[in-house]
This record gives structure tokens, sequence and C-alpha cells, in this order.
């Protein structure tokens, strides 16, 4: 699993950590700011400096996707960002992503009613809507760096060529934002190598802490969902959420 840590050094400028948590090798990159979507950031750092208006909109932008934080708050500077080793920047990453997940998670709770009832309109009237909305979901909760949800899905039907909408796996995949492609046959063989844990109830079916690896798997009406995510943290509060969203859309 990657962490991408990314530090503005100016308005123009992202100094970018990327550590391996598998090898613990840290490489650093300086790219252009606006550019900073094709590194696939899981913390993003500015001191008082950076808050001119065209960064701030886009620190207000990156904060519904990953923790943004002000350094000086965490005794940082670039100085110091730059010799970061690994078991720092681990430990950088999970104790701002605790608060950034945690008000996330509290603010699922708070809300949980109107989402689940937004869910349930999705699920009949627009199913890939759905599923890129849960994925929105599972990642902001979890805090996912890399997050892929297989599910059914039909093909359209073609009246000229007399073909009939057919089932079909589709998967939602991405690390910041969501992206709908048809499933290959990676895709398919594992939806058959879980098929006898799809149950109406919502349950983690694998969770590896050490690779920050986890499978879930529920069945909504008819239709077998896998989620398989990478998350550096899981917790039981986190669960619970994903519980009750997913016994909420049952009901429908």
């Amino acid at each position: 699993m990657d962490l991408n840590i990314g530090f503005i050094k100016s308005e123009s400028q992202l100094n970018v950590l990327k550590l391996d948590t598998n090898t613990q090798e840290v490489v650093s990159n300086i790219i252009d700011t606006v550019e900073r979507g094709k590194s696939n950031l899981n913390l993003l750092l500015y001191t008082d400096e950076n808050e001119v208006e065209g960064l701030k909109k886009i620190m207000d932008e990156e904060n519904k996707f990953y923790p943004v934080m002000n350094s000086t708050t965490l005794g940082l500077d670039h100085e110091n960002f730059s010799s970061l080793q690994s078991d720092d920047i681990i430990s950088l990453y999970s104790k701002v992503s605790a608060r950034w997940l945690l008000n996330n998670n509290i603010q699922t709770i708070e809300q949980i009613y109107g989402l689940i009832t937004y869910l349930r309109d999705l699920w009949t009237n627009d199913r890939s809507n759905f599923f890129e909305e849960l994925w929105y979901l599972v990642k902001t909760n979890l805090g996912t760096t890399d997050l892929n949800i297989i599910f059914h899905d039909v093909t359209e039907e073609n009246p000229e060529k007399n073909e009939k909408a057919q089932l079909k796996y589709s998967v939602c995949k991405g690390k910041k934002s969501p992206e709908i492609f048809d499933a290959k046959s990676a895709e398919e063989n594992v939806m058959q190598e879980y098929k006898n844990e799809f149950q109406e109830e919502f349950q983690i079916t694998e969770y590896n802490s050490e690779k920050g690896e986890l499978v879930a798997s529920i069945r909504v009406g008819l239709s077998p969902i896998l989620i398989m995510a990478k998350t550096p943290q899981f917790n039981q509060l986190q669960q619970s959420i994903l519980i009750a969203l997913f016994s909420g859309l049952k009901q429908s």
C-alpha cells in the first residue's frame, strides 16, 4: 500500500513524499500544484503563508477527499517534512487522518436517515450514481487509499439487433474519485470465489490489518456487492456505520 503526503511549498509547487508501506521506501518529488490529482494524495499540509485565495479554494476542495491541515499545528515546517522517514510518515498520517475520519464518521451518523433515503432512491432510479455515492461514503468513512466495489449490472437493450438486457458485472473503482467500468475476468473470478459469502447481512469477509486490506460482502435484494479496500485503519465505529447504511437499504 502506498501513502502519498503533500506539502505546499508555494502557490505553484507541491512537495510529495510517497511511501511504499511494504518496502518502507520513501520517494520525494516536486510537482506543479495543479497536478496534485495525479499523485493520489492521502494528506495535504500547508503553512500560514499558503493561505492565499487560489490555494485556499484548492485546499477546501481537497479536504472532501482526504485530510488537509496547517503544518504549524503539528510543529512541522517544510525542512522537517522533507527529512521524514517511513515511520514518521506513518505516525503523522495516522494522527491526522484519525481526526479527519472521526469527523466524517460523526457527520455520517448525524445524517444517516437522509443518506439512507437518498441511497434507496438512487438504487431504484439510478444504479450507476448509487454506486458512485456508495463509493464516496465508504472512502470518506474508512479513509481508503484504494477502493473497488464489484456489483451486478445489466447491459442495455438493443431492439434493432433483437438484443435483450442481460446481467453482467461492473466495478466502481478509484483512489480519489470513482469511475465505473465493465468487470474483467479477474473481477468476475473474485465474485465467483466469494459467491457463498453474499448474505442479506453486511459482513466483513476478510481484514488484514498488517497489509491494510479489507473485503466486505452484502446482498441487496438479489444483487451481490463486494467491497475490496485498502485502508490503513479500520475500527468498530466504521464497521457499525457500514452496517447501518446497508441495513437501511435492506428495507427497499
